[in-house]
Order: C-alpha cells, then structure tokens, then sequence
C-alpha cells in the first residue's frame, strides 16, 4: 500500500473561529468534515458513539464506562481505549493494518481532546460540541488542547473499523 492520500487544502472551508482557537490550521491544513452538532464530543467521536456524551458526571445523556479512572485524569482516558482494544504505541505514523487514536493533554497532563486516525493517514477530531474536522496531528496542538502525548493501536479486523 502506498503514501496515504492528502486533502487538496485549497478547496476547503474555512472556520475563522475555529482557526482562532487552534492557530495551527491557518496553514490550511484541516477540512471540516460534518455539521455542528452538541450531542458527543471527541471521546464519543473515537470511540464510535455519537449518542452519547463520554464523561463521568453522572447526568442522563452522559456516559463512562463503569470502574474506569476519572475522565479528569489520562489513566482514565487511556482505561476508556484499552477497553475497545487499543494499546499503547510511540508510533504516530500510518499503518495500514492498524487503527490509531492520539490523546492531547495539558502541560499538567489532563487529558483535552482525543482524534483517530483515518485510512488516509489524516487525523479526524470531533472539536468540542462543533464540527468534526479532517486533519494532520500536530496541528490542533496548543493552549487549549496541549500536545499528542499518547498514541494507541488496535489492530484493524480486516476493514477500519472509523472512516
């Protein structure tokens, strides 16, 4: 299998609020891939559940897996994915064979903001309660978000389970 394809960027919608906030894709580098909607946020949008908001508040419409860490805490978010069978990688590149999520956390190392990886080798993240956007990793890096601090695989069961 080859290089993964890339966007053409210049054929993209632009979201100056979002570009604001995650100065990182002025370049161009990220495409918004669906309409806003408030109903799941990046943890629901890496796991595969749109339904549900992923956080241990304990209010209807919310959910976290029973027994695992805080979502306040990175040991709780990496216990979320080692639950759907990702483990822990230093490889942040494309593999075909294999699914890849990247947690962003603070200096402090609170967990912020989670994307998977696509069959194109791009990065896909739910942005709070707005858009999903296509992406490269390192790109939505910053205040709010810190940096990828954890990669995680899974191996894919013959077809990418996301895309």
């Amino acid at each position: 299998m080859g290089a993964p394809e890339r966007l053409s960027w210049s054929t993209v919608e632009r979201d100056a609020d979002l570009e604001d906030d995650f100065p990182g894709l002025r370049d161009g580098a990220y495409a918004i891939t669906s309409p806003k909607d408030p109903t799941y946020h990046c943890v629901s949008w890496a796991v595969g559940d749109t339904k549900n908001f992923w956080d241990d508040i304990g209010v209807k419409g919310y959910y976290w897996p029973p027994g695992v860490p805080s979502a306040d805490s990175l040991a709780g978010w990496v216990a979320v994915f080692r639950l759907h069978g990702y483990a822990e990688t230093d490889d942040d590149g494309f593999e075909p064979q294999d699914e890849k999520i990247a947690i962003y956390a603070s200096a402090n190392g609170v967990p912020q903001h989670v994307a998977r990886q696509k069959s194109s080798g791009l990065w896909s993240s739910k942005m709070g309660k707005g858009n999903d956007i296509e992406h490269e990793l390192r790109v939505i890096e910053g205040e709010l978000y810190g940096e990828a601090v954890v990669i995680m695989r899974r191996p894919c069961a013959g077809k990418r389970v996301f895309e």
